[in-house]
Parts: structure tokens; C-alpha cells; sequence
């Protein structure tokens, strides 16, 4: 346990300011507005070390030079120290701390520094019992592990002026950036949901892991000296798909060492096909001079035929013209019927120079025509049967020359395939070589079997911490705890007469506030009406986990410190006659019954306006700064 025994003040003046407290109980401050008594929180929390000194500028950081906190737990006694920040700083590296079991606090600020604020969070940590933890975000989430410590565990002891009639935030701090999810990763701890051996399986895995990946490197390395290793062995696969030897749509897992090695075993059995001895080269040259000599006489076939066709148009041209004129003489009966003397014009009886031909002449012409028309004609049969001829023979010729080109053709192909198989025989030979070569060399591989099995109870290893460590299991065991929680929350809600108190009240650590489950729907803190609710809220909240935390022998330190919890019940500071004190009373009440209830093992701090004039308030009142001349600086040390 922690509690605080003393708070002590080290003036420039040299003049020392004691303030004590009484342990396992209540202990009230009350006082007027500006005595100092919100600075009390701030001076616990600053050397209790906090990152800056929250202490407003004023009459206290004017005239304090150190600030010290004389704690108690079971055994010994921490005082430590921390110099007041100078003027412009908020912090200062200035800290003292001492151990012992019977220890005072000095009477003498002579002291000089002998840690850091990194220091005396480790000592206060490691006194209060906060084991090594770790909290591991999922793997989907970007925040880095954070460990509970000292600074974790305040959340739940302090309740600041502006936080506990809050109705947005619940916890200490909670209102800072990062601090909500900073109470969701270290509240499981604090409630027991993490096994205190979590961090030792957390480190046990840590450093598993890393050795597991110094075996699986030495395997490869090993395996790369005997074979290539994985490397080499996916390479060979990658080879023997490029040449058949391995089905290309074959599915294979390349972290499976010894699938590969199966595959390529098998891909071994491969047998090269057998090629033909080459007998088509003396037939392709018989074929390539035989299409030779067919192309010849093909176009000497073709030049026949074109002079066969072109004598025959010639002659199909005279004939045509002499007919065409025999027709047209013939068609007016003109030689039948001449008889003109040839010396004179048949037109104008006209001497001729040159007499005309006589009408026999022109007759035996005509006659003569007739013949040789007859003659042309008669001769045409022949030469068509004749080009008929050219024309079968040429075609004839022609497929002869395909035939010979697809002949040859398919010996072209025969012996490219011979050729691609002999090809592809030397290339898939080179790769069995390969393949086997690595096979043999992993064979005789006898020091990668023991680090196989090395590997093997590493991963099992693994895979058990992993089962001990499951979110599960911490989810299951916070919820118990808040199930606890919510007992005496529920309770304590109608002891102060909450709002919805017949409906059980519980901490939603998922939304970090208090939730009302009524039955038609969960009412969160923020929707309780009025400021006694919150407070009253915070106050069942902070006691049932500092129950928890007592009962189940949790980490945190067992003080609470509340600044004034009944502002809500003062209208104004000088109109005490609209004060509802019953409230009040109540409220005092329930502070001092709960802290006697947990039998010394809870001491509670107040600082508050409240001066009750009756019932056990004034029993618990360890300074009263309502006279004048009352502040936590004395008068004299800036008069």
C-alpha cells in the first residue's frame, strides 16, 4: 500500500512548512477561496512525478523553493523531493529521494539532487508493486506497447475541482489528449485482467521469436551452403516450368521447404523423348529438284498458251473485218449487178485518167475474199482444242508443283520439330542436372533436420503463449471485475439517491464513463441531469474500484484525493443560505463510512469550502484555513 504521511514546504526564507496527515483515514482541509487549497493536489501530483508543475503563479510559487512528499507503505517510508520550477519553466530535473524504514522528513533543504523525474517514477512503481506489464496494441492499430506504471495508476486517486462534477470525462487527466486510451490499455492490468506472468511470457515470446528467426535463418543458411536453400530450390522450380518438366498451373507454397523439395524429386523422373535418325534431307532434294524442273515446263506451258492465244485473236481480227465488209457488199447485190464501162465515171460519164478495175476484176476479188475467209474459219476448231490442251497440261502441272510444295513443306516441319525436340531435350536435361545436383547436396543435409525440429518447438512454444495471452481470456476476466464494480456502484447510487438509482449503474471501460442500464436504453453519465449526479457518480465510481483494488491486492496506491466535491451545493460563496447542507452532510457521510469501511487500508484527502458545524465532519478537519491569518503558506514567509 501507499499512502501520503506528510506534505512538506521549503521556503527561500529557509522556514519549513509541515502538513500532515493521518493514515487509513479522512483527512479534510477546509478553508476559504484562494488559501491554497487546490495547490495540495498539485504538489502530490508534481512529486509523485508529474511532467510539469501545475502550481499557479502566485504566492506559493513565489516563495517555495523545494516541495517534498513523505509517503508510506507496508515496510518503509520515500520521501521525495522536487524543486519548484524557476520563473518561465513549468519543470525542472532538480529531484531528491530517500528510503528508509523509520525515515523524517529533513528539516533543511540542503539536499542535493540525486535523480531525475524518470527516477522516481521507477522507485514509486516498482514500491507500489507494479510488476513488469506490457500492453500489445492489435496488429491493426499504430500505437506503440505501453506499460502501466506509477503514473497510470493516479488516474484512479485523484479528483481534481474541474473534474469531479465533470459530466463529459470521468477519470483524472482524461480530458488531456491520449489519456482515454492510455486508461483502456492499463486499466485491464490494474483490475487483474492480465496475468502477472504476462510480461514474463510476453518477454519468453519476444525472445522466442527472436531466436526463432535466427534458426530459420541459420536453416536457410545451411541449406544454402548444402543446396541453395529455398532460394536455389524455387529458382530450379521457376526453370523446370519455363521447360515442362513442372506443370505451369500447378499450385505450390514456397514457405513449404519440403514440397518443394518433393516436387522437384518428381520432376527427376522425366524421360527424353526419342528422335528419328534423319533420312528426309536426300528425299527434300529429289523434291526441291523435281518442283525445279515442274516450274520450268509450267512456264514454258504458259508461254505456249499465250502465243496460241494471240495468234488466234489476230486471225479472228482479219476474218472479222473481211466479213464485216463482204456483208455489207453483199447486202445491196452490188457485183450481180455492175456493167459499166471502167474508162469513164460511172457518176458523171467522165474520161477516166486511170480507168477503174472492170466489173470481173472486182467479182474474182470478192470471190477470192470469200475463199480465204472460208479458209480461216475452217482452221479455228484446231486451235482452240489446241489451247484446251495447254490449258489441262498447265493445270495438271500445277498440282503436281502443290503437291510437291506440300511435300516438301511437311519435311521442312519434320525436321523443325526435330530440331525443337532435340532443343528441348538439351535444355530440360541441363535443368535435371541441376535439380539433381541440389537434391544430392540436400540429401547429405543431416544439421538441417535438427534445426528443423528446433524450429518446430519454437513455433509450438508459440503457438501455447499465444493460447495463454488471448484477448479472450483478458476480456473475460475484466469483465468479471467490472461486474464486481457494478455491485457496489449500483448499491451506493441508492444510498445517495441518484439519478435512475433503481436501475444498476456500471463502468463502461469500452466508452470510459459510467453508464445507467435502464431498461429502454443505457444512459450515459453525460445525460444525467444536474451537477449532485456527477459528483455523486465520480464518488460510487472512485470508491468501488479503490474497493476492487484493496480486496483483490492491486497495484495503486490507497489514497484518494478529492478537491471540493460539494461546489456543486454552493451557489455562491457568500450566500450560504441557499446551501442545501443535508446534501452536503450526506455527501460527507458517505466519504467517511466508505473510508472506515475499508479499515485503515483507504485514506481519503479533501480539500473543500464545506464547513460543516455538526455530525463527524469536524472530527476529520486536519487544518482549517478559515481564520485569516490560515493559508498553506504561512502569513509571515511573504509579510
Amino acid at each position: 500500500m501507499m499512502q501520503i504521511r506528510e506534505i512538506v514546504l521549503y521556503g527561500y526564507n529557509g522556514k519549513v512548512r509541515h502538513l500532515p496527515f493521518s493514515l487509513g483515514k479522512v483527512n479534510i482541509i477546509t478553508g476559504r477561496s484562494k488559501s491554497g487549497k487546490s495547490v495540495v493536489g498539485d504538489i502530490i501530483d508534481y512529486c509523485l512525478g508529474g511532467d510539469s508543475c501545475n502550481i499557479a503563479d502566485g504566492v506559493v510559487r513565489d516563495n517555495v523553493a523545494w516541495y517534498g512528499l513523505l509517503l508510506q507503505f507496508d515496510k518503509e517510508r520515500v520521501f521525495v523531493a522536487r524543486k519548484n520550477p524557476d520563473k518561465g519553466q513549468q519543470t525542472t530535473g532538480f529531484c531528491y529521494i530517500d528510503i528508509g524504514e523509520k525515515i523524517e522528513v529533513p528539516e533543511k533543504n540542503d539536499f542535493a539532487s540525486n535523480t531525475n523525474v524518470a527516477g522516481i517514477e521507477e522507485a514509486l512503481t516498482r514500491r507500489v508493486g507494479i510488476s513488469e506489464n506490457l500492453n500489445i496494441p492489435p496488429k491493426e492499430q499504430s500505437r506503440l506497447p505501453l506499460a502501466a506504471n506509477i503514473r497510470h495508476a493516479l488516474y484512479y486517486c485523484f479528483q481534481g475541482q474541474d473534474e469531479i462534477a465533470a459530466k463529459n470525462f470521468l477519470f483524472h487527466h482524461q480530458s488531456e489528449d491520449y489519456i482515454t486510451q492510455a486508461i483502456k490499455d492499463t486499466i485491464p492490468y490494474f483490475l487483474g485482467a492480465i496475468s502477472e506472468e504476462a510480461l514474463a511470457l510476453e518477454n519468453e515470446r519476444s525472445i522466442l521469436k527472436r531466436k526463432l528467426t535466427l534458426e530459420k535463418r541459420k536453416l536457410e543458411e545451411n541449406r544454402y551452403l548444402m543446396g541453395g536453400g529455398s532460394e536455389r530450390a524455387i529458382a530450379l522450380i521457376s526453370e523446370a516450368r519455363q521447360v515442362g518438366l513442372i506443370d505451369m498451373s500447378a499450385q505450390i507454397d514456397y514457405q513449404d521447404y519440403k514440397m518443394m523439395y518433393s516436387i522437384l524429386q518428381e520432376a527427376m523422373d522425366w524421360k527424353p523423348k526419342e528422335i528419328l535418325p534423319n533420312s528426309g534431307m536426300d528425299r527434300l532434294t529429289f523434291l526441291q529438284n523435281s518442283l525445279q524442273e515442274m516450274r520450268s515446263e509450267l512456264n514454258e506451258i504458259g508461254i505456249n498458251l499465250d502465243n496460241a492465244k494471240r495468234f488466234i485473236g489476230e486471225t479472228r481480227g482479219y476474218s472479222s473485218e473481211a466479213q464485216h465488209q463482204k456483208l455489207r457488199l453483199e447486202s445491196i447485190g452490188l457485183f450481180e449487178q455492175l456493167d459499166f464501162n471502167p474508162g469513164k465515171c460511172p457518176l458523171c460519164s467522165g474520161t477516166l485518167e486511170q480507168p477503174l478495175p472492170s466489173v470481173e476484176m472486182m467479182k474474182a476479188s470478192i470471190i477470192s475474199l470469200d475463199k480465204s475467209i472460208e479458209n480461216v474459219t475452217r482452221e479455228q476448231p484446231k486451235l482452240r482444242k489446241f489451247i484446251s490442251d495447254l490449258e489441262k497440261e498447265r493445270e495438271k502441272k500445277r498440282e503436281e508443283i502443290r503437291a510437291l510444295e506440300m511435300e516438301i513443306d511437311g519435311l521442312y516441319k519434320q525436321e523443325d520439330e526435330k530440331e525443337r525436340l532435340r532443343d528441348i531435350n538439351a535444355r530440360r536435361g541441363k535443368v535435371i542436372g541441376r535439380i539433381s545436383l541440389w537434391i544430392e547436396s540436400v540429401e547429405n543435409d543431416i544439421e538441417s533436420d535438427a534445426l528443423e525440429q528446433s524450429v518446430k518447438k519454437i513455433e509450438e512454444r508459440l503457438k501455447e503463449i499465444d493460447g495463454i495471452l488471448d484477448r479472450d481470456s483478458v476480456e473475460e476476466r475484466k469483465q468479471s471485475a467490472l461486474s464486481r464494480i457494478q455491485g457496489n456502484m449500483t448499491n451506493w447510487a441508492k444510498e445517495l439517491h441518484l439519478e435512475h438509482c433503481d436501475n444498476p449503474y456500471r463502468l463502461d471501460l469500452n466508452k470510459v464513463t459510467v453508464m445507467v442500464d435502464k431498461s429502454e436504453r443505457p444512459v450515459p453519465l453525460k445525460q444525467l441531469g444536474s451537477g449532485s449526479n456527477w459528483v455523486g457518480v465520480h464518488l460510487i465510481t472512485y470508491f468501488a474500484l479503490h474497493y476492487f483494488f484493496i480486496n483483490a491486492e492491486r497495484p495503486v496506491p490507497r489514497f484518494l484525493f478529492l478537491d471540493q466535491p460539494s461546489q456543486v451545493y454552493f451557489p455562491s460563496e457568500l450566500d450560504e443560505k441557499e446551501i442545501d447542507w443535508n446534501e452536503v452532510s450526506k455527501m460527507y457521510k458517505f466519504i467517511i463510512e466508505r473510508t472506515k469501511e475499508a479499515g485503515g487500508k483507504l485514506q481519503v484527502i479533501v480539500v473543500d469550502h464545506a464547513n460543516l458545524k455538526e455530525g463527524e465532519f469536524k472530527n476529520y478537519i486536519c487544518e482549517n484555513w478559515w481564520p485569516i491569518d490560515k493559508n498553506l503558506v504561512p502569513n509571515d514567509w511573504y509579510e
